[in-house]
């Protein structure tokens, strides 16, 4: 992984030396869940007039909360977890321009293409109420015992980003996971994952807000 990031840094550093590479930085409000946010830099690198390709790097915050319950000699138990991990993302997308009128100083392009990602820290936190009595626990995201088994995630990522008089950029973006990483903990959530996967995998969905030099 880390020599696959530092390939990746390199050929970049090599593209931008020898191209007209577009930087821009971005914020974007996402939802996986719960609100979460991720921030970071991207690069625009032309591959013809209406192709390019853009990658870059952010830092993400994923909130995530679900609930069980379940009921044992007569114990009713139910209870909420709540996990917030740190990823650090690279995008590898593909961008399609979309011609639009120069003098309108609005230009649209369509993104599309795989994402990798590393999950470098966070908590997971359970509530549990028995009978009336509340206990807490929390651990490590990614430890032993944490809600995720995997810090390592991929899939795939779509969105559509407008840039404004060249430099002010806003957009949407969807991205859904290709492995699973999250831990289940109730019934109803192990038959949905084995019909759907859709509660063991990253599934974000949100607004992209930034600023191209």
């Amino acid at each position: 992984m880390k020599y696959f990031i530092l390939l990746l840094l390199s050929v970049f550093t090599t593209v931008i030396a020898s191209a007209q590479v577009k930087v821009s930085i971005v914020a974007c409000p996402q939802i996986n869940e719960s609100f979460g946010v991720r921030i970071g830099s991207d690069l625009d690198i032309p591959i013809n007039p209406r192709w390019s390709f853009v990658s870059g790097v952010y830092w993400s915050l994923r909130n995530r909360e679900t609930t069980s319950s379940s009921t044992k000699n007569g114990s009713i138990k139910d209870v909420k977890y709540s996990d917030n991990a740190h990823f650090v993302t690279l995008p590898l997308r593909f961008g399609l321009h979309i011609p639009c009128k120069k003098e309108d100083n609005f230009a649209l392009k369509f993104l599309f293409g795989p994402y990798i990602a590393y999950g470098i820290g966070g908590n997971s936190k359970a509530t549990a109420i028995t009978d009336g009595v509340i206990t807490h626990h929390k651990t490590e995201a990614f430890d032993s015992d944490g809600r995720y088994n995997s810090r390592f995630d991929y899939g795939l990522n779509v969105g559509l980003n407008s840039t404004i008089k060249q430099h002010f950029i806003a957009g949407v973006f969807c991205e859904t996971g290709l492995r699973k990483i999250y831990n289940t903990n109730n019934a109803f959530e192990a038959i949905i994952s084995k019909i759907f996967i859709t509660n063991k995998i990253n599934i974000a969905f949100g607004v992209t807000l930034g600023y191209q030099f």
